[in-house]
């Protein structure tokens, strides 16, 4: 089993390589073969549904960037939080590119196995990018209190 150190290194290589170079065999280098995801955007199992769901983002934001990570590692499991800024260039969850820039934060929960990502949990605050795509508008700070 790697360490806590290796598995931090690992998963910030992987991260580089998906978001910064659009490599997508990062995910065949570090996501495990039976790799499952509860995220609603990933269509199914295994890699080909990961690799489409990376796509999918390229697509939409391809400047997609995690700015700000932090990582524990504890036994089996990785947890990431991030925060992460792009540019709305393509279609992006069925908007049409606006050019804005777009930031969100995660919660990813990996389970580890044999040094891969196998399963994986997330929570995506995604309320500033709504903002941003014009889905949703932002009232005063002070709405609704007296």
């Amino acid at each position: 089993m790697k360490t806590a150190d290796e598995m931090k290194h690992r998963f910030l290589d992987f991260r580089r390589r998906l978001y910064a170079e659009h490599d997508l065999t990062a995910v065949d280098a570090y996501i495990h073969p039976d790799f499952s995801s509860h995220n609603p955007l990933v269509s199914g199992p295994g890699r080909a549904a990961y690799k489409a769901f990376v796509q999918m983002l390229h697509q939409g934001v391809p400047d997609l960037t995690p700015v700000a990570q932090h990582l524990i590692v504890e036994g089996s499991w990785l947890m990431a939080m991030t925060d992460w800024v792009g540019t709305h260039r393509g279609t992006f969850l069925g908007a049409p590119a606006s050019g804005a820039v777009l930031s969100f934060k995660t919660a990813d929960r990996y389970e580890l196995r044999d040094g891969m990502l196998f399963e994986h949990w997330d929570v995506v605050d995604r309320l500033d990018a709504m903002v941003g795509l014009g889905l949703l508008h932002q009232g005063p700070a002070d709405s609704g209190r007296d």
